[in-house]
């Protein structure tokens, strides 16, 4: 199957500058990240693709020659190699370049940062120098990321260390008792089992440090989500998640005498 044309992959112009390339792949990557899509073989090969097709359009060598001869060499005679393997030639001839390829790390971010903004401190690895043979020695640099309030899992961020720009993607991390489930906000509530089997009120200070106060109905069961729309994590686009509290029983420690009721209760309930 032949190659989409690059441009079309990221849906931009032949003419579209630099920053245009770079804002599409960013919207490409964010849409098609593998963490978004989990088992979604089309979307892992569009994260691909787009991937691609930046590596040649933003690097101003590589893409003018992507726009002199397209996928294929001419010289070639259409048999020889493709245009992929020239690019692969070159980067191999700069391999010796520790600035050859630009540096991409992932990072989590508690779940309270994304969604209220602040400051962290995170560990990034970069090539410091080149051994005789070629290959790169690396070291930890610390860098204070500063996250926007509201920002959407996956991310990509640029920030410069020692010289060296380095793509930081913010990858959601539980927090405070709150787990990530994409742009969901997961909740565990824990109810008595006799709260459960007759209704109860729950309350408890969500993330963004609001009150929230809701109803389990009588019968409720073990692992029973309820669910609070718009209450999770910002979308990369537009809206947010849900919060979802999930119910969890636990058993109370009675006395003599609730035994008793209980046990009364029991023999009425058969």
């Amino acid at each position: 199957m032949s190659k989409r044309d690059y441009y079309e992959v990221l849906g931009v112009g032949k003419n579209d500058t630099s920053v245009e390339i770079k804002t599409a792949y960013r919207r490409a990557a964010q849409k098609y990240h593998p963490d978004r899509n989990p088992d979604d073989a089309s979307a892992e090969e569009s994260f691909k693709e787009a991937k691609e097709a930046y590596e040649v359009l933003s690097d101003p060598r590589t893409r003018r020659q992507y726009d002199a001869h397209g996928h294929n060499d001419p010289r070639m005679g259409g048999g020889g190699p493709s245009f992929d393997d020239i690019i692969r030639a070159a980067r191999a001839a700069a391999g010796a370049s520790m600035h050859a390829a630009q540096l991409t790390q992932q990072v989590g971010v508690p779940i309270d940062i994304l969604m209220n903004g602040g400051t962290i401190s995170v560990q990034i690895m970069v090539p410091t120098s080149t051994g005789q043979y070629g290959q790169v020695r690396l070291s930890s640099q610390m860098a204070n990321i500063t996250i926007k309030k509201d920002t959407a899992p996956t991310t990509m961020l640029e920030t410069t260390i020692d010289g060296q720009l380095v793509t930081i993607v913010l990858m959601a991390q539980s927090s405070k008792g709150f787990m990530a489930h994409g742009i969901d906000v997961v909740k565990k509530v824990d109810i008595s089992v006799i709260d459960a089997l007759v209704g109860t009120t729950i309350e408890f200070t969500h993330l963004d440090g609001t009150k929230l106060k809701g109803t389990a109905p009588a019968g409720v069961e073990n692992g029973t989500p309820l669910r609070i729309p718009g209450r999770g994590l910002a979308h990369p686009l537009s809206g947010h998640g849900d919060l979802i509290v999930v119910i969890n029983h636990t058993m109370p420690k009675l006395n003599e005498e609730q035994l008793k009721i209980a046990r009364e209760l029991a023999e009425k309930l058969k």
